[in-house]
């Protein structure tokens, strides 16, 4: 599977040390000049997966790696004075397997480092589960989800905005708009509002602000 691929499934991925193998040049120097160790030969290394809210799905080094014909995995020292992240999309690679290397003890304290400080929120985490609204996710961003915004005399539209919280039990989900909608709805870049989610045909489900929902069933 190539990290290209991890957005489809970021639930499998996220906090978790991944070796990535098939690494580029541009990639190795890049590591190099971050300050980490690295061989000519190097063709992978370790990274550690987490999705910053902000940034989305990122990856915080912890070494480069060099993975010979056989499958066996000679890993580079790591760097605790310096702290790197890749974003998604940044470089090209391979996920390999690396169960017959954990555990990492080494890069425990980066590691819980970045679980201390990017871990969501658990209302946060209800949003991340939803597999129906999927479709809905930018890519590389799984916290950003397209939410339409319908009103009666209106031009229909989309507008990205950014999940900040939720609430279960009244069934709706609090967002950021990241964009500010052409038409006068009312509504803002930077402004919190409340959506609600429709179920579509095909099984998904589409976000509209809540306000708006009894409209679009007249």
């Amino acid at each position: 599977m190539y990290v290209s691929q991890i957005m489809d499934c970021f639930r499998d991925f996220d906090q978790k040390i991944i070796l990535v193998k098939g690494i580029d040049q541009r990639t190795l120097m890049i590591i190099k000049i971050a300050g980490f160790h690295v061989r000519p030969d190097d063709n992978a290394m370790l990274v550690f997966c987490y999705i910053d809210r902000e940034a989305g799905i990122s990856y915080e080094l912890l070494c480069a790696a060099h993975i010979f014909d056989d499958g066996e995995v000679a890993f580079e020292p790591g760097n605790d004075s310096t702290s790197y992240k890749f974003r998604y999309g940044t470089f090209q690679g391979e996920i390999a397997d690396i169960k017959g290397y954990k555990p990492f003890g080494q890069f425990a304290g980066k590691v819980q480092m970045i679980v201390d400080h990017y871990s969501a929120p658990e209302d946060i985490l209800e949003v991340r589960r939803i597999q129906q609204l999927d479709m809905s996710r930018a890519q590389g961003f799984p916290d950003d989800i397209v939410v339409y915004f319908i009103k009666d005399g209106l031009e229909p539209e989309k507008v990205w905005c950014r999940t900040v919280g939720s609430d279960r039990g009244r069934g709706l989900i609090q967002v950021k708009l990241l964009n500010e909608p052409k038409s006068p709805y009312g509504m803002h870049e930077g402004d919190v509002i409340d959506v609600t989610l429709f179920p579509m045909d095909n099984g998904e489900l589409k976000a509209t602000p809540a306000a708006f929902f009894p409209l679009s069933h007249e």
